[in-house]
């Protein structure tokens, strides 16, 4: 394998932790004098149907997987009142928890959800606005340079990585049959990657940027997730990158 596929993979690796959030009438219970869009009640559930897209935009075969979100409690963690989703993935019968605030219209999650291996963020366990509904536009993460990586086989890495969030357009969708009025929040994670490649006089420069869309449906919380596919260049070489798409196919909100 080449060493710009082995970084490519790497890459991949990266954005994938980044994006890591009934049929009967009980689904629409909510009630119209106290709706939100981040509902938080324990025992409320959501069910998406995930997949990968290409860079048209459509479905890639065989990538479908159904994932189950449940609120299963809540916790004081850092001073906010987190409440915790239990994620159930069925393709790979796998589970996962995350934490995310709800606090004056602002939706919060760790930094440590953007960290991972290749890509350590350090001083993570702090509180991060990942949607603001009183905002048209804020900054999640200042452009910061982290701590050099060595990447066994390849050389050594070099990390900045910032993200700024921004309101996107505000209207209706359908959920379940019914129109449900929806406000979407876009996030653009911005990544520029040096590298020292053994053998290689000058580093390697990877700078790209990852955007991600989240909609809210009043009422249901998240109903649509989708990373778009990207790209990036490096001399005469070019890697590209499916994006992922999850839409909600039920929910019920206690």
């Amino acid at each position: 394998m080449s060493k710009f596929l082995k970084i490519s993979y790497l890459l991949f690796f990266f954005v994938f932790i980044l994006t890591s959030c009934s049929d009967d009438d009980s689904s629409t219970n909510t009630n119209p004098t106290n709706q939100t869009y981040f509902p938080t009640s324990v025992g409320s559930f959501w069910k998406y149907l995930e997949y990968d897209i290409d860079s048209l935009g459509i479905k890639v075969p065989e990538t479908e997987d159904t994932v189950l979100t449940t609120i299963i409690g809540n916790q004081v963690i850092n001073g906010k009142n987190a409440t915790i989703f239990l994620n159930r993935y069925s393709k790979e019968a796998s589970t996962d928890t995350s934490f995310l605030a709800y606090e004056n219209e602002k939706v919060y999650t760790f930094l440590s959800a953007f960290d991972n291996d290749f890509i350590p963020i350090g001083e993570s366990n702090q509180w991060i606005v990942i949607s603001d509904f009183n905002a048209n536009q804020w900054t999640i993460l200042k452009d910061t340079t982290f701590q050099q990586v060595d990447l066994p086989g390849i050389g050594k890495m070099t990390p900045t990585v910032g993200a700024t969030g921004r309101k996107g357009s505000k209207g209706e969708m359908v959920v379940k049959g019914k129109a449900v009025q929806s406000q979407e929040f876009i996030i653009t994670f911005k990544l520029n990657i040096k590298l020292e490649i053994p053998n290689v006089p000058m580093p390697v420069n990877l700078k790209f940027d990852v955007v991600q869309h989240i909609w809210y449906g009043l009422g249901i919380g998240v109903i649509q997730r989708r990373l778009d596919p990207f790209k990036f260049n490096v001399l005469l070489f070019e890697q590209s990158f499916n994006g992922n798409e999850s839409k909600i196919i039920d929910y019920n909100i206690k």
